[in-house]
Protein backbone atom coordinates (compact mmCIF):
# COMPACT_ATOMS: atom_id res chain seq x y z
CA UNK A 1 0.00 0.00 0.00
CA UNK A 2 1.06 3.33 -1.04
CA UNK A 3 1.71 6.22 1.29
CA UNK A 4 2.65 9.69 1.02
CA UNK A 5 5.85 9.79 3.08
CA UNK A 6 6.97 5.74 1.67
CA UNK A 7 10.06 7.97 0.71
CA UNK A 8 11.01 8.61 3.90
CA UNK A 9 10.89 5.25 5.19
CA UNK A 10 13.96 4.30 2.55
CA UNK A 11 16.19 6.94 3.91
CA UNK A 12 17.55 5.89 6.50
CA UNK A 13 19.88 3.57 4.61
CA UNK A 14 20.89 6.42 2.80
CA UNK A 15 22.27 7.28 6.17
CA UNK A 16 23.97 4.08 6.62
CA UNK A 17 25.67 4.46 3.55
CA UNK A 18 26.53 8.07 3.55
CA UNK A 19 30.24 7.56 3.96
CA UNK A 20 30.53 4.74 1.02
CA UNK A 21 28.92 6.52 -0.94
CA UNK A 22 30.61 9.34 -0.73
CA UNK A 23 34.24 7.62 -1.05
CA UNK A 24 36.00 8.98 -4.42
CA UNK A 25 33.63 11.44 -5.00
CA UNK A 26 33.88 15.20 -5.32
CA UNK A 27 30.92 17.93 -4.63
CA UNK A 28 31.52 18.47 -8.53
CA UNK A 29 29.52 14.74 -8.65
CA UNK A 30 26.50 15.64 -6.73
CA UNK A 31 23.25 16.20 -8.24
CA UNK A 32 22.40 18.98 -5.51
CA UNK A 33 25.83 21.11 -6.74
CA UNK A 34 23.81 23.97 -7.71
CA UNK A 35 20.24 24.24 -6.36
CA UNK A 36 18.68 27.46 -6.04
CA UNK A 37 18.94 29.20 -2.46
CA UNK A 38 22.22 27.31 -2.20
CA UNK A 39 19.79 23.76 -1.07
CA UNK A 40 21.46 20.41 -0.76
CA UNK A 41 21.63 17.02 0.72
CA UNK A 42 21.58 16.92 4.84
CA UNK A 43 21.84 20.45 4.90
CA UNK A 44 19.94 22.13 7.81
CA UNK A 45 16.45 24.89 6.76
CA UNK A 46 15.63 27.37 9.23
CA UNK A 47 11.59 28.66 8.12
CA UNK A 48 10.30 31.79 8.84
CA UNK A 49 7.32 31.67 11.58
CA UNK A 50 6.05 35.09 10.44
CA UNK A 51 2.72 33.83 8.68
CA UNK A 52 2.30 30.96 11.25
CA UNK A 53 2.22 33.45 14.07
CA UNK A 54 -0.15 35.99 12.01
CA UNK A 55 -2.79 33.42 10.96
CA UNK A 56 -2.64 31.13 13.96
CA UNK A 57 -4.90 28.16 14.42
CA UNK A 58 -6.57 29.56 11.46
CA UNK A 59 -4.14 27.75 9.20
CA UNK A 60 -3.96 23.83 8.46
CA UNK A 61 -0.38 23.41 7.81
CA UNK A 62 1.56 23.52 11.23
CA UNK A 63 4.79 25.35 11.41
CA UNK A 64 7.63 22.71 11.32
CA UNK A 65 10.26 24.14 13.57
CA UNK A 66 13.53 25.55 13.20
CA UNK A 67 14.83 21.79 12.61
CA UNK A 68 14.79 20.80 9.14
CA UNK A 69 16.89 18.91 7.22
CA UNK A 70 16.91 18.11 3.55
CA UNK A 71 16.57 14.43 3.52
CA UNK A 72 15.96 14.01 -0.26
CA UNK A 73 15.23 15.74 -3.64
CA UNK A 74 12.44 15.69 -6.29
CA UNK A 75 12.57 16.92 -9.67
CA UNK A 76 10.19 17.59 -12.59
CA UNK A 77 9.81 20.39 -15.32
CA UNK A 78 7.26 22.84 -15.27
CA UNK A 79 7.30 24.37 -19.10
CA UNK A 80 10.52 25.94 -19.35
CA UNK A 81 11.10 26.05 -15.66
CA UNK A 82 12.27 23.38 -13.40
CA UNK A 83 10.22 21.97 -10.04
CA UNK A 84 12.55 21.20 -7.03
CA UNK A 85 10.91 19.04 -4.51
CA UNK A 86 13.03 19.61 -1.17
CA UNK A 87 12.00 16.76 0.99
CA UNK A 88 12.47 18.38 4.86
CA UNK A 89 13.06 15.71 7.68
CA UNK A 90 12.00 17.77 11.40
CA UNK A 91 10.75 16.72 14.66
CA UNK A 92 7.43 17.62 14.02
CA UNK A 93 7.29 15.28 10.75
CA UNK A 94 8.20 15.49 7.16
CA UNK A 95 8.01 18.72 5.05
CA UNK A 96 8.26 19.16 1.59
CA UNK A 97 9.78 22.63 0.48
CA UNK A 98 8.75 23.18 -3.62
CA UNK A 99 10.45 25.47 -5.61
CA UNK A 100 10.05 26.31 -9.06
CA UNK A 101 13.11 28.19 -10.75
CA UNK A 102 13.65 29.27 -14.31
CA UNK A 103 16.72 28.28 -16.27
CA UNK A 104 18.89 30.73 -14.53
CA UNK A 105 18.26 29.18 -11.35
CA UNK A 106 16.06 32.33 -10.16
CA UNK A 107 13.27 31.56 -8.13
CA UNK A 108 9.71 31.87 -9.61
CA UNK A 109 7.70 29.90 -6.85
CA UNK A 110 8.46 28.37 -3.34
CA UNK A 111 5.74 26.98 -1.40
CA UNK A 112 5.96 24.73 1.65
CA UNK A 113 3.74 21.30 1.97
CA UNK A 114 3.20 19.65 4.89
CA UNK A 115 0.80 15.97 4.24
CA UNK A 116 -3.14 16.67 5.44
CA UNK A 117 -4.51 13.86 4.46
CA UNK A 118 -4.59 10.89 2.55
CA UNK A 119 -7.03 8.25 0.69
CA UNK A 120 -6.84 4.56 -0.89
CA UNK A 121 -9.76 3.90 -3.72
CA UNK A 122 -10.35 0.48 -3.43
CA UNK A 123 -12.03 0.55 -6.82
CA UNK A 124 -13.26 1.89 -10.54
CA UNK A 125 -16.21 3.66 -8.60
CA UNK A 126 -14.05 5.22 -6.18
CA UNK A 127 -11.04 6.41 -8.55
CA UNK A 128 -13.88 7.42 -10.70
CA UNK A 129 -15.36 10.03 -8.11
CA UNK A 130 -11.38 11.48 -8.20
CA UNK A 131 -10.33 11.58 -11.90
CA UNK A 132 -13.85 10.87 -14.13
CA UNK A 133 -13.17 13.21 -17.48
CA UNK A 134 -16.54 14.62 -16.41
CA UNK A 135 -16.61 15.14 -12.76
CA UNK A 136 -13.71 14.03 -11.08
CA UNK A 137 -13.39 15.99 -7.79
CA UNK A 138 -9.61 16.34 -8.80
CA UNK A 139 -9.98 19.54 -11.07
CA UNK A 140 -13.48 20.90 -9.64
CA UNK A 141 -13.36 24.86 -8.75
CA UNK A 142 -13.96 23.90 -5.61
CA UNK A 143 -12.42 21.67 -3.10
CA UNK A 144 -13.57 20.85 0.72
CA UNK A 145 -11.81 19.33 3.12
CA UNK A 146 -13.43 16.78 5.84
CA UNK A 147 -13.48 19.79 8.33
CA UNK A 148 -15.40 21.52 5.67
CA UNK A 149 -12.99 23.99 5.01
CA UNK A 150 -13.05 25.64 1.34
CA UNK A 151 -10.77 25.70 -0.76
CA UNK A 152 -10.59 27.41 -5.02
CA UNK A 153 -8.85 26.18 -7.95
CA UNK A 154 -5.66 28.17 -7.96
CA UNK A 155 -4.65 26.71 -11.63
CA UNK A 156 -6.75 27.48 -14.87
CA UNK A 157 -6.79 26.12 -18.57
CA UNK A 158 -9.47 28.07 -20.19
CA UNK A 159 -9.33 26.10 -23.69
CA UNK A 160 -10.53 23.02 -21.53
CA UNK A 161 -13.00 24.07 -19.31
CA UNK A 162 -16.43 21.82 -18.62
CA UNK A 163 -19.49 23.51 -17.08
CA UNK A 164 -21.73 21.12 -14.08
CA UNK A 165 -24.37 22.00 -12.14
CA UNK A 166 -24.26 23.63 -8.79
CA UNK A 167 -23.43 21.91 -6.13
CA UNK A 168 -25.56 21.64 -2.89
CA UNK A 169 -24.40 24.98 -1.68
CA UNK A 170 -25.54 26.28 -5.02
CA UNK A 171 -22.58 27.21 -5.96
CA UNK A 172 -21.69 26.75 -9.79
CA UNK A 173 -19.40 24.09 -10.26
CA UNK A 174 -17.01 23.49 -13.19
CA UNK A 175 -13.83 21.13 -14.05
CA UNK A 176 -10.92 21.29 -15.89
CA UNK A 177 -8.40 18.31 -16.38
CA UNK A 178 -5.55 18.01 -13.43
CA UNK A 179 -2.07 18.27 -14.31
CA UNK A 180 0.08 15.25 -14.78
CA UNK A 181 3.75 15.46 -14.10
CA UNK A 182 6.26 12.79 -13.40
CA UNK A 183 8.76 13.41 -10.46
CA UNK A 184 12.31 11.54 -10.42
CA UNK A 185 13.37 11.64 -6.53
CA UNK A 186 16.52 11.15 -5.55
CA UNK A 187 17.70 9.24 -2.25
CA UNK A 188 21.05 10.02 -2.21
CA UNK A 189 23.54 13.26 -2.98
CA UNK A 190 24.81 11.00 -6.54
CA UNK A 191 21.24 9.75 -7.46
CA UNK A 192 22.34 6.38 -7.20
CA UNK A 193 19.22 5.55 -5.38
CA UNK A 194 15.54 6.95 -6.90
CA UNK A 195 12.13 6.69 -7.24
CA UNK A 196 9.65 7.64 -10.20
CA UNK A 197 6.37 8.99 -9.14
CA UNK A 198 3.08 10.13 -11.61
CA UNK A 199 1.28 12.50 -10.20
CA UNK A 200 -2.71 13.87 -11.71
CA UNK A 201 -3.03 17.20 -9.59
CA UNK A 202 -4.11 20.52 -8.86
CA UNK A 203 -3.76 23.11 -6.72
CA UNK A 204 -6.38 25.17 -4.42
CA UNK A 205 -6.22 28.47 -2.57
CA UNK A 206 -7.92 29.96 -0.03
CA UNK A 207 -7.06 33.48 1.78
CA UNK A 208 -6.79 32.86 5.86
CA UNK A 209 -5.87 36.75 6.45
CA UNK A 210 -5.82 39.71 4.98
CA UNK A 211 -2.36 38.83 4.60
CA UNK A 212 -1.89 35.05 5.07
CA UNK A 213 -2.97 32.51 1.45
CA UNK A 214 -2.79 28.56 2.22
CA UNK A 215 -2.94 26.40 -0.76
CA UNK A 216 -4.24 22.72 -0.78
CA UNK A 217 -2.25 20.47 -3.32
CA UNK A 218 -4.49 17.38 -4.24
CA UNK A 219 -2.96 14.42 -6.46
CA UNK A 220 -3.53 11.13 -8.01
CA UNK A 221 0.19 9.21 -7.29
CA UNK A 222 0.95 6.35 -8.64
CA UNK A 223 4.26 4.60 -7.16
CA UNK A 224 5.84 1.27 -7.15
CA UNK A 225 4.58 0.69 -3.74
CA UNK A 226 0.54 1.62 -5.48
CA UNK A 227 -2.09 4.38 -5.58
CA UNK A 228 -3.87 7.12 -3.61
CA UNK A 229 -5.29 9.78 -3.48
CA UNK A 230 -3.06 11.98 -1.30
CA UNK A 231 -3.53 16.02 0.33
CA UNK A 232 -1.41 18.33 0.79
CA UNK A 233 -1.40 21.86 2.95
CA UNK A 234 0.81 24.64 1.84
CA UNK A 235 2.12 28.62 2.55
CA UNK A 236 3.86 30.36 -0.08
CA UNK A 237 7.64 31.65 1.21
CA UNK A 238 9.76 34.53 0.50
CA UNK A 239 12.78 32.85 -0.79
CA UNK A 240 15.33 35.53 0.76
CA UNK A 241 13.70 34.51 4.12
CA UNK A 242 14.77 30.69 3.91
CA UNK A 243 18.02 30.45 5.83
CA UNK A 244 20.23 27.52 4.87
CA UNK A 245 23.27 26.24 6.79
Amino acid sequence: MATTWNIFKKIGQRKVDEYKESFGKGFSDRLDADLPLGLRFNCLVELPEVDFILAGSDLLIKYPGSDCSVASLGKFAVGDSMAYRLYLDSSAGPYMLQIVADSKKVVEECKLFMPYDEVFPSGDDDWAFWLAEEDGYIGLNIFDTKTSVRFFRVWENSDDVRVLEKDASGAQLDRIPPERFIEKIYLDPYGERTETITYDAMLYGRQVTENVDEYLMVSAVDQSDGASVQIMVGVELAPASIKVI
